[in-house]
């Protein structure tokens, strides 16, 4: 018989570059974590796709080589919960095969389907009812797309699902996607907690052509041959997990009012759980997705904030590499950052490399550079791009607040709170304190947390492990200055340049199809 303590669970989060499979005991604590990466396909602007193979491939090598460290240490693995990035969806053949690549939140190719739905039907009563506005990140363009330019993979696809529900299909053989995940899709009445038929039918799709739907903490029914082929014991159970947003929340310990958590990572965010669907009715500038347990989570994302930094970072190593130089590191890019006074001597850069989403949802902004003269050199550029990300941040704070309420506490997470500079511009931008928590894996500590409730080890989400802290990051009032006024510079140049924006965007497209 397995001792308690010798108990433990794993975390799947299958993320946007790499799924990381991490080990936890029942406390919470991380035993192990496993990477494994895949590369983000973006052949031209406004792509941003995944390989579904090779998703499931390095998903599958990461759970066996976790499952194979909990048995290799003694500790019997009781659940996997899984987490998946939102927004994806793939065409899938009867058989289970992959039609296609399967498009990201990232993916704006839809933007025309998008306009289509918004001028054709009711968009805030879209918006009021599936707790996201109508925009190509969402299902119904991404789905449409296919059937305007590949109507014939369109025609071939037997349903149309995410990443994570192709993941589980290989698995197991289910057709499956956990009510989280499907409340992010723009499919799903989140009043009625169903699919719905006209949303469906504004896709050009029916029920016949979408998984069925389960719960996020309900076991989903796995072979044995398939749990021996990645080492997990006989009695495991495979949980079908929640969206990475939403379990990131939860596994930074957020789970009351006022409580926010700030993540900054390949995207950005600003989350609290609210116990309804709420959203910014007549603005629509928020959207909200179920978590689990009758609980929600309210937000405000952004596409573009540790996606940019790392493209500043490529662009200086494209002109090392011709140069025989070395490639700079983020830390070094930072570095430069920290040189430069708070500001960026004027320099302002709107980071809408990958279009964008909240507050504005517009699929065709583009990254702008505003105020740039001969005395500025890479510091500046460094350094505006971290604070173009906190403004972004600010956006979606200001919105977040007036739907869910005021913030008491804002707990930050991502790849972000690895830069004490970043944070600090954060803080500064924002002008509140920011809490780090001790929580360097919340996504798949989140999903962990789903599999305990499935394991029945733990009686409610209320009684999930508990999330620590390990500091405050607090605004510096002479920086909040600078800040507030280029703020409003920032708003209103983002006002000025849609125009432009729509078509620059429309003029790239066209170079891309000649």
């Amino acid at each position: 018989m397995v001792a308690v303590d010798a108990s433990a669970w794993i975390g799947v989060d299958i993320g946007t570059t790499g799924t990381r499979a991490v080990v936890f005991n029942r406390h919470g604590r991380v035993l192990e974590a496993v990477s494994r990466t895949y590369p983000l396909l973006a052949p031209r602007p406004g792509w941003a796709a995944q390989a579904p193979t090779t998703v499931h491939d390095a998903t599958t090598d990461a759970l066996t080589a976790a499952a194979a460290w909990a048995q290799a240490h003694g500790h019997h693995v009781r659940a996997v919960g899984l987490s998946a990035i939102l927004h994806s969806v793939l065409p899938i053949d009867a058989s289970g095969n992959a039609l296609d690549d399967a498009l990201i939140w990232a993916d704006t190719r839809g933007d025309d389907e998008a306009r289509t739905i918004r001028a054709t039907h009711d968009p805030l009563a879209l918006y009021r009812r599936t707790g996201g506005p109508v925009h190509p990140m969402y299902l119904p363009p991404k789905i449409r797309w296919w059937r305007t330019h590949r109507p014939a993979m369109f025609g071939a696809a037997a349903r149309f699902a995410g990443i994570k529900d192709y993941v589980i299909g290989r698995w197991t053989g289910n057709a499956v996607t956990d009510r989280s995940t499907a409340s992010g899709t723009g499919l799903f009445d989140a009043h009625a907690f169903d699919w719905a038929d006209d949303l469906l039918a504004i896709a050009g799709i029916d029920r016949g052509r979408v998984p069925s739907l389960v719960e996020p903490t309900d076991a989903i029914d796995a072979p044995t041959a398939w749990l021996r082929s990645v080492g997990l014991p006989d009695d495991c159970l495979l949980v079908a997990g929640a969206g990475d947003g939403v379990l990131q929340t939860l596994g930074t310990g957020v789970s009351s009012p006022g409580q926010f958590v700030a993540m900054v990572a390949t995207s950005g965010a600003v989350r609290s759980v609210v116990t309804r669907p709420v959203t910014d009715d007549d603005r629509a500038r928020t959207w909200c997705y179920y978590l689990a347990e009758g609980r929600w989570v309210a937000g405000a994302a952004i596409n573009n904030a540790g996606i940019v930094l790392a493209w500043l970072r490529d662009q200086w190593a494209s002109v090392s590499r011709a140069t025989g130089g070395r490639e700079p590191t983020l830390d070094e890019v930072t570095g430069w950052a920290a040189e430069v006074g708070a500001g960026a001597g004027g320099l302002l850069f709107l980071p809408y490399l990958a279009g964008e989403r909240a507050p504005g949802w517009n699929a065709r902004a583009r990254g702008t550079i505003v105020g740039l003269s001969l005395s500025h050199d890479h510091r500046h550029l460094a350094r505006a791009t971290l604070e173009g990300v906190a403004y972004r941040m600010r956006t979606i704070l200001e919105p977040m607040e007036e739907v869910a309420g005021a913030a008491r506490e804002i707990r930050v997470a991502g790849g972000f709170i690895r830069s004490p500079l970043w944070m600090q511009v954060t803080a500064d931008v924002l002008g509140r304190d920011l809490t780090l928590v001790d929580s360097p894996e919340a996504s798949s500590l989140g999903a962990a947390i789903l599999a305990m409730r499935a394991t029945g080890d733990l009686p409610s989400l209320d009684a999930a492990p508990h999330v620590g802290t390990i500091g405050t990051v607090a605004p510096d009032a002479k920086s909040r200055g600078a800040y507030d006024a280029l703020y409003g510079q920032y708003r209103a140049i983002y006002a000025a340049m849609a125009p432009h924006w729509d078509a620059i965007s429309e003029w790239q497209a066209t170079q891309a199809d000649d």
